[in-house]
Order: structure tokens, then C-alpha cells, then sequence
């Protein structure tokens, strides 16, 4: 085993589960595994204070200060809302998050107190991460307010909405639009099913009545903006564009797949590699067995005409590590 959980002694912070309270007594608080990667410590050391990890009903959780163990609340006075930062089912994968904000980090490269990592990991400062959006939310009594950040055009902010006028738009029905404008800029927010799609308009004035500027276009979980609301420190929320991909025809190598679900090790590998490779957008990709757990593939468009896409073993930070890459 990789990673152990080892329980903290008598020290540790009792969790909290509103839903549940007499369940919480049955949490048990953990240290962070010391066999974690320097990168997801990195993030660890940087939360050190604001990041907790328990073991709660066959889960494992990763909360904050509040110690919330599970999603509560409706935002009302007497029913603040609260959810834990991350829910999994294993330390691996856990490590695997923590690795993930770290690089979330070093794209965004402006985080305070951060120290942005400057090797040659492959896909730092990429024209993807350039499209990422960091948006950074607050309120106060009467206004609920948010700026955002990208590589491209920097820092820009804040736009104010009232209060009140926040609760209708998160009560509103899904698929709801409405439009909103402060001091010049605009934006049309829209109530989708869990998440509110913010489409932004930060303009310019010039002096010759000339007017520039640009459009972001921002999808934020409903449960980030209750938070934003209803506690007393600014909430971040991250937002990368889904990538275009190709339809993928997996029928031919049905009974691969079933394997690799058999394995959480190799199907962790198997879905990143399903959600980083094939952005190749209006083609299809077929695939076929090709002994183990590997794939061939054809495309329709045949550009790439054939290749493979191949599980590989090998060592990162002294343990053992699989992935998959594409040959063509």
C-alpha cells in the first residue's frame, strides 16, 4: 500500500455533520500520509490550518476549519450552508487533488503567499491554462461582489450586485437569465441546475467615447456562491473550460475496459488519459483491443490515420506509477 492513514492521538478535532450528528462521533481524524508527493504537501503546507482530513462512513474527507463533513444547509439564518473542500474513496486519489491544485496554482501564478514551481512540467503556462479563470468572491450586508483573474488580461474587478437581488437569481427556476451592469460593465447570469453561468462584459471608456474591452464567460457551483454569502472570508473557484473532444467509440474494446474497471490504480490512468488526450474536436475515435490494457485506435477524419494509445509503468518520486500516452 502506498499511502497509510494514521489516526491522530487524542488531539485530533472531532468533525461536524449537521445531517448526521450522532454519525460524526464516528469520525476520525487523520494525519496527512508523510508518503504524499512533495507537490501535494506543498499545498498541505500552504492550507496548514484551513485543511483537515478525516475518515467518515468508508469516505475520506477534506475539510475546513468549520470541520463540515458533509454538504448542509440552505442558507438561511438557521441553516448556514457548509460543505467539505473534497470527498474520495482513497488516499491515492486524494494525492492526486492535492497535486492537481498545486498545478492550479503555478498557472495562475499570482496566488498570495504561493510559490510558483518553475520546472519543466509539461503544460505550464500552455495556451490552456492561459483560458483558465480564477474568480474570487465576497459579500457584506447589502452587496455580493467578484473579480477574476486570467494570464491573459490580468485582474479585473469588482462587480457589486446587490444582496437581495442575489437570492432571487439562486431561487429562480433553472435556465432563468437576467442582466446585471455596474459602473460600466455588464453581465447576463444564468441559473443553470447546480451552478450559475456568468457571462461578463469588462469595458473601457475612452476619453473620445471610443469603448474596448473583453468577455469572459464563467460556469461557478451553486454551493460556492451560498459560501460566498454566508461566511465572513472570500470563496475562489477556479473555472477551466471544457476542451472540445472527439467522439469516442469504445464498443470494439469493450472487454478491456471491463478489466481496467476492475482496477482503480489503472482505471484512474485510463480516465485521465480520456479526459487530457483526443481534443480533436468534430472526429471520431474507435477503439480496438490490443492485448493487456492497452488500445489501437482509428480516427474517421485520418489525421492521425491509426495509432495506440498504451498503458505504461514506471517510477515518480520513488514509487511505482502508471499512465497511458498516445502513439501515433
Amino acid at each position: 500500500m502506498k499511502h497509510r492513514a494514521i489516526p491522530f492521538g487524542e488531539g485530533g478535532f472531532p468533525g461536524v455533520d449537521r445531517n448526521d450528528p450522532e454519525a460524526a462521533e464516528t469520525a476520525i481524524s487523520l494525519q496527512f500520509p508523510d508518503t504524499f508527493s512533495a507537490r501535494a504537501f506543498k499545498v498541505i503546507r500552504y492550507m496548514e490550518g484551513t485543511m483537515f482530513l478525516f475518515s467518515y462512513k468508508g469516505k475520506f474527507v477534506v475539510t475546513d476549519e468549520s470541520l463540515e463533513l458533509t454538504e448542509s444547509g440552505n442558507g438561511a439564518d438557521d441553516a448556514p450552508y457548509g460543505c467539505p473542500h473534497w470527498v474520495g474513496d482513497s488516499l491515492e486519489e486524494l494525492e492526486w487533488w492535492l497535486e492537481t491544485l498545486a498545478d492550479d496554482y503555478d498557472s495562475l501564478g499570482n496566488i498570495p503567499g504561493w510559490e510558483v514551481s518553475h520546472g519543466n512540467r509539461k503544460g505550464y503556462f500552455s495556451p490552456e491554462l492561459m483560458s483558465h479563470i480564477l474568480i474570487t468572491m465576497s459579500s457584506d450586508r447589502n452587496y455580493f461582489a467578484f473579480k477574476t483573474f486570467d494570464r491573459l488580461h490580468g485582474t479585473k474587478g469588482r462587480f457589486l450586485i446587490g444582496r437581495d437581488r442575489m437570492f432571487t437569481i439562486l431561487n429562480s427556476s433553472e435556465g432563468t437569465a437576467c442582466y446585471e451592469s455596474d459602473c460600466g460593465d455588464y453581465a447576463k447570469i444564468t441559473r443553470l441546475e447546480n451552478s450559475l453561468q456568468l457571462c461578463v462584459a469588462w469595458l473601457d471608456y475612452t476619453n473620445n467615447g471610443s469603448i474596448r474591452g473583453f468577455r469572459q464567460d464563467v460556469t461557478v457551483p451553486i454551493r460556492k456562491i451560498w459560501l460566498a454569502l454566508f461566511n465572513s472570508e472570500t470563496i475562489k473557484h477556479l473555472y477551466v473550460p471544457s476542451t472540445p473532444q472527439a467522439i469516442i467509440d469504445a464498443r470494439p474494446a469493450a472487454d478491456t475496459i471491463r478489466k481496467i474497471a476492475e482496477s482503480k490504480r489503472i482505471k484512474r490512468a485510463f480516465c485521465k488519459a480520456m479526459r487530457d488526450f483526443f481534443h480533436w474536436q468534430g472526429d471520431t475515435v474507435t477503439l480496438f483491443r490490443d492485448g493487456g490494457y492497452s488500445f489501437f485506435f482509428t480516427t474517421m477524419s485520418g489525421f492521425p490515420k491509426s495509432g495506440g494509445l498504451i498503458l505504461h509503468e514506471g517510477e515518480r518520486e520513488g514509487y511505482p506509477y502508471i499512465y497511458y500516452s498516445v502513439h501515433t
